[in-house]
């Protein structure tokens, strides 16, 4: 992955909306949606990386005829989200030797790191930066209950860790919100957030799979251009990933990583499977299995 972003994440904005989370209950689930304009086409993936198989969900720029991936998930369990922080933060145009961009932290908490504790043993060597027309922040998570949110500070990394057992990112800066209660904090995404932690809270135990795609539909974006138009759930410790298009929780597909392979899991009317090569499978390719 990493050429992509080097060449391309300087270039182009990726979505400003989507919402993430990391939920512990006896179960451990990840989940995504992906708010984008209905032009931009997604693509679903599993392919090879230096040590292992790693899912990703990407977006097409069709100005530079180039895929971008924005969630990923490695055969470890390690799972990374990058959204858009709103609003924007100027950045660096030519980053000193010691910083880095945050999308640099999506790659190598991707490509490098089984566990927490590598991500973190990297964000101590180096200075997060924003770049100078596009302002990130990510949200990590490991299987054995660690997950941050990580942002650019002016002077410092801004870490914000787990507490209890789920976090939530949509688009306001977190680390701005720390201090004030939910109710009030304020900014893009603030709503979707307070919907995925009531839906959290509410339905935390016994949390399964039913319940983790309740909580990306309870953060549904409605909004006419940036609406909700694909949604993943992951299963790190069985490397499984299941997907919906189109704000239809009424039918999920099943990707399994150690197969490489996708399939019909729930609410078709005939079972249908195939495996993905290199290139994918895409939401337009997905649709006509309905």
């Amino acid at each position: 992955m990493t050429y992509i972003f080097a060449i391309l994440f300087c270039m182009t904005s990726i979505a400003v909306a989507c919402t993430g989370y990391a939920v512990y209950a006896d179960e451990t689930w990840f989940g995504m949606n992906f708010d984008y304009p209905p032009e931009s086409e997604i693509c679903f993936n599993v392919s090879e990386y230096g040590s292992g198989l790693v899912f990703d969900m990407s977006f097409y720029d069709g100005d530079r005829d180039i895929w971008i991936p924005t969630v990923a998930m490695n055969e470890h369990g390690m799972f990374s989200s990058l959204q858009y922080q709103c609003p924007m933060i100027e950045g660096e145009p030519d980053p000193e030797y010691d910083e880095r961009y945050i999308w640099e932290l999506f790659i190598t908490s991707i490509d490098d790191c089984t566990s927490m504790e590598q991500v973190e043993a990297f964000i101590d060597t180096v200075k997060l930066v924003n770049m100078y027309e596009l302002t990130l922040h990510i949200l990590i998570a490991d299987t054995s209950g660690r997950a941050i949110i990580a942002e650019a500070g002016f002077d410092e990394n801004l870490i914000t860790y787990i507490e209890g057992n789920w976090i939530v990112m949509t688009n306001f800066k977190i680390a701005d919100s720390r201090d004030i209660s939910v109710g009030k904090i304020e900014g893009v995404g603030a709503d979707r957030y307070r919907n995925a932690l009531a839906f959290l809270e509410d339905n935390f135990d016994g949390f399964v799979l039913e319940d983790a795609f309740g909580t990306l539909e309870a953060a549904v974006n409605t909004d006419e251009i940036w609406f909700t138009k694909a949604s993943t759930i992951y299963d790190p410790l069985n490397r499984t990933v299941y997907v919906c298009i189109d704000s239809d929780f009424d039918r999920i597909w099943k990707v399994s990583m150690d197969n490489r392979s996708i399939e019909t899991f729930y609410g078709f009317d005939s079972d249908r499977s195939m495996q993905l090569d290199d290139n994918g499978i895409t939401v337009k390719e997905l649709r006509l299995w309905l």
